[in-house]
């Protein structure tokens, strides 16, 4: 079918009345308009939107004037089809505007970063007729790059819906926690509580831990706990009315409750998860009747990640598991590392997999919590590249219905060819069975240029020294790592050298090398000043202007890259996290 031939257009974009007049008002009126927009770029035609009119036989029909009916779509589903001269696009709340994405994908775009997109030229321009109903495998899909949460039109260029994507309503919404993660201080505020009632928190290793946040857990067989859990809870969903999710979970820490009737009820359900189910679980039975929409998630997490033996979750519980602990060179269901596995209240020890396992057959709504750096090292290369759609197809086959990656939040982004990989993963995300190979082709021939060969080679090249010295490779590790030794950074930054030498002519894809060099800059200095205690200055100080100059914020979760340089000339090996002498005034840790 020719859609423009010769800068002439087929026909309008026809959309609800009143688009003229309401341009933006809602997903329909967007989709529109960004359908226009790319198609006009494609073809430099004049595209028009107009309202629907039933006399015209040809023509892109969007939305609720397409024939299609959504009755029977999902929130993030879509329906295209064509038919005659007509191509129909419709779609559920999100679903519309990922509608509207898939189709400019057919005609050729591709939308690898925020500020990075593949736009065909063609001012005739057909495409062959297909219909497809467009169904994601995993209900919620979220990550937390700082790049992608902040810009909601690449959020839904990527299909991604979850709480750090904070999608106004015009782009559908989207899946948001009222409480996301570590709760227990909105539920029961030590700062209100600790000191009057010590009896509500935890005692461990024989004492109350009513003190400091970081350090204390609630006791959670505890009846007066549970009731102020209810109704502040109620207070949080009021609240927050868009919200369909309340995270009830620990706070950061290993220190739950051994008080007598905790340990027995930790016992009877053999794991500590199962008093917090236990208890979620009435939260949830209480609140229910206020708030039927609403799930109530428990975060399976460091003591409470493998399954309860006896209490299973109610139908609005959902559980998300954490891969806390985990390798990841090697696939979740194939790695034979035990080294860092819980052990469960009887002596009996589990890895993410089997606790994987066992939550799926006693829980009907399942999400992981998954990890794609080092967050002591967010500068360290990180080659999990390889165990990326291994692993969410596992996540598959075991029903999991959501999925987060955590992944180098910091403002500034990070220089691990993280684009690259926030670009696979939200592809996995929507279809595990993806052709991963072809997006990462795709990426890197138009993201690097030339310098796409080398680049590979060096990715290629850390799977391959990882894989081969059968290393674990885990998110919370400062230790120098078997693929980084100084013949080997010999090696990448030859490759480096060539992937510059390609693309010296071109300046954004120069920029684009040379920031994740900084990967390999970072490796050659971190351990001979801390380990050696042996300084480069020049090489030091020219890392840090450039880290500097490329806007990179953080090298590591918890400081901000100007504490980490104070700390690496002090030749401190805490890596700034806890440096505060002296003070630093343009030190920007947001977000």
């Amino acid at each position: 079918m020719i859609l423009c031939e010769n800068r002439v257009p087929f026909g309008p974009i026809f959309c609800k009345p009143g688009i003229q007049e309401k341009y933006f008002e809602d997903i329909e009126m967007l989709a529109a308009a960004e359908l226009r927009h790319y198609l006009a770029r494609i073809t430099t035609a004049p595209f028009h939107t107009v309202d629907y009119d039933p006399a015209e036989p040809a023509g892109i029909y969007i939305g609720s004037v397409s024939g299609l009916s959504a009755d029977d779509l999902g929130d993030d589903d879509f329906r295209i089809v064509f038919d005659g001269g007509k191509i129909r696009i419709n779609g559920g709340k999100r679903g519309l505007l990922y509608g509207v994405y898939e189709f400019l994908e057919r005609l050729g775009c591709r939308f690898f970063t925020p500020t990075c997109e593949k736009i065909p030229l063609c001012p005739t321009l057909s495409v062959e007729p297909f219909s497809v109903d467009g169904k994601p495998v995993f209900e919620y899909r979220e990550m937390d790059y700082a790049d992608v949460t902040r810009n909601p039109y690449y959020c839904t260029k990527m299909r991604l819906n979850g709480h750090y994507q904070d999608l106004p309503e015009e782009f559908g919404g989207s899946i948001s926690y009222a409480t996301h993660a570590h709760s227990f201080q909105r539920l029961v505020p030590v700062e209100e509580y600790g000191q009057s009632h010590p009896e509500y928190f935890s005692l461990f290793k024989g004492k109350r831990q009513n003190g400091e946040k970081d350090y204390w857990q609630l006791c959670l067989t505890n009846p007066d706990v549970l009731k102020i859990a209810i109704e502040n809870a109620r207070k949080i969903l009021r609240e927050n009315p868009d919200c369909k999710i309340i995270s009830i979970s620990q706070n950061d820490n290993l220190n739950h409750c051994q008080c007598e009737a905790c340990l027995k009820a930790d016992s009877e359900e053999g794991s500590p998860a199962g008093t917090l189910l236990r208890f979620v679980n009435a939260m949830a039975e209480a609140l229910e009747d206020e708030f039927p929409d609403v799930l109530f998630d428990i975060l399976a997490y460091h003591y409470t990640r493998p399954a309860s033996h006896l209490t299973q979750a109610r139908k609005n519980v959902c559980i998300r598991i954490c891969a806390s602990s985990t390798c990841y060179t090697h696939p979740y269901d194939t790695c034979p590392d035990r080294s860092r596995a819980v052990v469960h209240p009887d002596g009996t020890k589990t890895v993410f997999f089997d606790d994987l396992v066992a939550w799926s057959k006693v829980c009907d709504r399942l999400y992981v919590w998954d990890y794609t750096s080092n967050f002591q090292h967010y500068a360290l290369p990180f080659p999990n590249w390889r165990v990326l759609q291994k692993n969410l197809l596992t996540l598959e086959k075991y029903h999991v219905k959501g999925v987060f990656e955590e992944a180098n939040r910091a403002k500034g982004g990070g220089v691990d060819f993280n684009e690259r990989r926030g670009y696979l993963l939200s592809k996995l995300l929507w279809d595990p069975h993806c052709d991963i190979e072809k997006h990462r082709r795709e990426f890197m021939e138009y993201v690097y240029g030339p310098a796409a060969e080398p680049l590979d080679r060096y990715l290629n090249l850390l799977c391959d020294y990882n894989e081969a010295a059968d290393n674990h490779m885990y998110i919370q590790q400062r230790e120098c790592p078997p693929y980084l030794t100084e013949d080997h950074i010999a090696e990448y930054n030859a490759l480096f050298d060539e992937a510059e030498r390609l693309v010296c002519g071109d300046g954004l894809r120069l920029a684009r090398v040379q920031r994740n060099r900084l990967s390999v800059r970072f490796c050659e200095l971190y351990w001979k000043i801390t380990v050696d205690h042996v300084y480069d200055s020049e090489k030091l100080h020219s890392f840090f202007d450039d880290l500097h100059e490329f806007g990179i914020l953080k090298l590591d979760e918890w400081a901000c890259y100007q504490k980490t340089y104070r700390a690496l000339l002090d030749g401190r090996t805490d890596g700034g996290r806890w440096y505060t002498e002296p003070p630093v005034s343009d030190c920007n840790e947001t977000f």
